[in-house]
């Protein structure tokens, strides 16, 4: 179980993949779809239509995690993963969206099916209200995401919440910040983000 939490931490820290279609590699940034924990992402339009998918992340190296996903075209204008794909990551460079549905992972040797892997959010009703009550200050998480990656410069906004962790947008780059546990109760986990915010913003 302690491996399988591992694992799913390391899908949620990581907005970077290269998705491979039939063997042909395209660069894509995601986000995780609440409700059904699928990956959610623009794409060219040749990726879709290949009778194997894989997101390779960070990248596509020996090293990289495997994901085997089964992708399908979403709209991109009316669907609310879409849009939070937005608050992540800014306007799209492609018109074409794709929710890719996790049928399998392999990370080094461990291989795990999508059923052993929980990434819905059990906070997903919670995530507006404490995004907006902690992006009241921006600098505090600006500080904080600086503390967990240096290269993160000026303010931060609070663009996501989940049972694993939260997730600061800078100019830099998506810092995830781990509970370091699971976290379903939403109080435990607004009391979690305030102590970890005010403990990251002291050091930077």
């Amino acid at each position: 179980m302690h491996e399988l939490n591992e694992l799913e931490l390391a899908i949620r820290s990581e907005r970077h993949a290269a998705l491979a279609s039939d063997g042909v590699p395209y660069t894509v940034t995601t986000v995780l779809d609440n409700d059904t924990g699928a990956f959610v992402f623009p794409v060219e339009s040749s990726a879709l239509g290949g009778e194997e998918s894989v997101l390779w992340i960070p990248e596509e190296r020996n090293d990289a995690m495997q994901i085997l996903v089964m992708l399908e075209e979403i709209d991109g204008e009316r669907s609310a993963s879409a849009d939070r794909w937005r608050i992540y990551h800014g306007s799209p460079g492609q018109s074409h969206w794709v929710s890719a549905a996790v049928l399998a992972v392999r990370f080094g040797m461990m291989v795990a099916d999508a059923e052993q892997i929980e990434l819905t959010n059990a906070l997903a009703s919670d995530e507006p209200r404490l995004c907006k009550k902690y992006n009241a200050d921006h600098e505090l998480l600006g500080r904080a995401a600086s503390t967990m990656d240096p290269r993160s410069k000026g303010e931060g906004v609070l663009v996501g919440v989940d049972p694993m962790g939260f997730d600061i947008r800078t100019r830099f780059d998506i810092v995830r910040v781990p509970f370091g546990e699971r976290l379903t109760d939403a109080e435990k986990a607004d009391a979690k983000v305030q102590n970890l915010l005010a403990e990251l913003a002291a050091v930077g």
